[in-house]
């Protein structure tokens, strides 16, 4: 079992970085992440292509250029193995996150949990433009649990990320309906005092029964700058062990990446194109 996270609002990329880690990509990918308009959006899908050779490294101890990796009709990467090994890759707000397994499938999720700036709207109109992904009992549980606005936003990014990595670890993209799925939640709060913590007795029904107890749900805590928060979710095998997430920085995952020789030529290219890229 490989849990891992980066922190990308920390990396701010140098010439000899970004030139070394394209070279570690192959050229399709590089040339996917060279149309994104934003340098922050360039640097999270750079990252997220990084983060998955070096996964894959620690997992068959080989160097991370040997992998080819596709992707699925749906746009997921993979291997081909023996023995077989999945592996999922999220991002948003401030961090990449992946994880891997040889035991069953795997769906990984992250979204901001407790962030400082203040919504742009209200937790209540929120959960009600989104009410048809809910259920009665999670509409409940991120409304009427709290009437503090920040542990409201909580819960719904809590649910959000539950059901989105249930959608992944089946493969789907959109269109899977979310309200199928009713998430009961054993374990209303995190510790803060166990930065460690990974809460695993979340249950899921599908479509009011509950689900197969071989499968687990893995919540995690990432707890930032300022105080502020951010949730990762897996959804997966119970026979894989429950463990926190390993944080590495841009120079551990470089040093656990190795070049392929289809990029050197054009290395420059692709870092006076990032430099360019507009700011948010």
């Amino acid at each position: 079992m490989y849990r891992y996270y980066i922190n990308c609002n920390n990396w701010k990329p140098t010439r000899d970085e970004w030139i070394y880690a394209t070279r570690c990509i192959i050229k399709t990918e590089v040339e996917r992440i060279d149309r994104f308009i934003f340098q922050r959006d360039a640097k999270f899908a750079l990252a997220g292509q990084l983060l998955i050779r070096y996964l894959l490294s620690q997992a068959f101890q080989r160097k991370s250029s040997s992998f080819q990796i596709q992707r699925t009709e749906r746009g997921r990467p993979f291997i081909e193995s023996t023995p077989k090994f999945d592996f999922n890759l999220s991002h948003h707000n401030q961090l990449v996150c992946i994880a891997g397994t040889f035991d069953g499938q795997i769906g990984c999720d992250t979204m901001e949990y407790r962030i400082n700036s203040e919504s742009k709207e209200s937790i209540e109109s929120l959960t009600n433009l989104l009410r048809r992904e809910f259920t009665k009992n999670e509409y409940d549980f991120i409304l009427n649990k709290s009437k503090d606005e920040k542990i409201r936003f909580c819960n719904f990014h809590r649910l959000w990320c539950l059901k989105e990595s249930y959608v992944k670890w089946l493969g789907y993209g959109i269109g899977f309906t979310l309200s199928r799925l009713n998430f009961c939640i054993e374990t209303d709060n995190f510790d803060e005092n166990h930065p460690q913590q990974v809460i695993s007795n979340t249950k899921l029904e599908l479509d009011n029964k509950l689900i197969d107890e071989k499968l687990r749900f893995d919540e995690q805590i990432i707890y930032l700058q300022d105080n502020e928060q951010q949730i990762i979710t897996l959804c997966l095998s119970n026979k894989n062990t429950c463990q926190p997430f390993i944080e590495l920085t841009i120079d551990d995952i470089l040093k656990g990446c190795t070049p392929l020789d289809e990029n050197e030529h054009d290395e420059e290219k692709w870092w006076n194109n990032f430099q360019q890229k507009r700011l948010k």
